[in-house]
């Protein structure tokens, strides 16, 4: 059984990997990856788990939880290829290898003293510095891995809609600090409401005036637009195609700019719904 998921908007998923690839990355890190990491990537390359849970008495709660682990990226900021705007930002060095994070925390592989394609497997906490060996080699590391134990709670964007009016979702927008009536509010109208152009038309210049002001935390709030078309093209079957907002839309996603765009999120993510709709055009 994969340990990922499987799905295909994933946003940690890269493309298929291939020995070019490989040893693309191999030479821009200058380290032998793992060959346990490389076969495992070559099922998948990177993406969220299914196995979350890693226990290990070194921490607090006596285990944490490990969303995803980054696949073997061709350019800076894909997957394991941090980008340097990221390792300064939140101090990284260049001798491990990043395996997952969320900017204070990260699993690493630890090529400090190691010069083989083995090594062992790190937690990092960049606020405190700690730098704690957790498993030997990247296979126990993996062999470490379980489901969550209880109810795993996630936002699934259910059924179950706040309505709004047009009116007040475009002032939240236009103001763009009330970011659960821009979220809650296009998503409510783009699943509830036959017209799409409103919606695109909205989401567009939104992400447009998030982009001006330039302000790192409103990547989330465009990751989350990502989603609600996500959510549309599954439940509604949509084309957007036929929409003469969507190539500018994704002509601005997919050449996000990078001091807002932690690890490629947005373009990657962008990339995979166009890719997605070019294949669903060409059917």
């Amino acid at each position: 059984m994969s340990i990922f998921t499987g799905e295909y908007f994933d946003n940690y998923r890269l493309e298929d990997l291939s020995s070019e690839i490989i040893e693309l990355a191999e030479r821009k890190l200058k380290v032998k990856l793992p060959t346990v990491y490389i076969e495992l990537m070559n099922e998948q390359n990177g993406g969220e788990l299914t196995l979350k849970n890693f226990v290990h008495n070194i921490f607090e709660d006596g285990f944490i939880e490990i969303d995803y682990l980054y696949g073997i990226g061709q350019k800076s900021g894909e997957g394991i290829l941090i980008d340097s705007y990221t390792r300064k930002e939140w101090g990284l060095s260049n001798k491990f290898i990043y395996l997952h994070g969320d900017s204070h925390n990260w699993i690493a592989l630890d090529y400090r003293r190691y010069t083989g394609d083995n090594p062992p497997v790190v937690y990092i906490d960049t606020d405190t510095k700690q730098k704690l060996k957790i498993a030997e080699d990247f296979t126990e590391f993996i062999s470490k891995l379980s489901e969550l134990e209880g109810e795993i709670q996630s936002y699934d964007m259910s059924n179950e809609y706040e309505e709004f009016s047009r009116e007040e979702i475009e002032k939240a927008l236009l103001g763009g600090w009330h970011k659960y009536h821009m979220t809650a509010g296009l998503h409510y109208f783009g699943l509830l409401d036959e017209d799409l152009n409103w919606f695109l038309t909205q989401m567009l210049g939104s992400i447009k005036r998030l982009m001006e002001k330039q302000f790192f935390e409103d990547h989330s709030t465009i990751d989350n637009y990502l989603n609600i078309i996500i959510d549309i093209i599954r439940k509604k079957k949509v084309d957007f195609n036929q929409y003469a907002q969507t190539e500018e839309l994704f002509k601005i996603l997919t050449n996000f700019p990078k001091t807002m765009d932690y690890n490629s999120m947005i373009r990657n993510k962008s990339i995979k719904i166009k890719n997605y709709l070019t294949i669903e055009q060409n059917r």
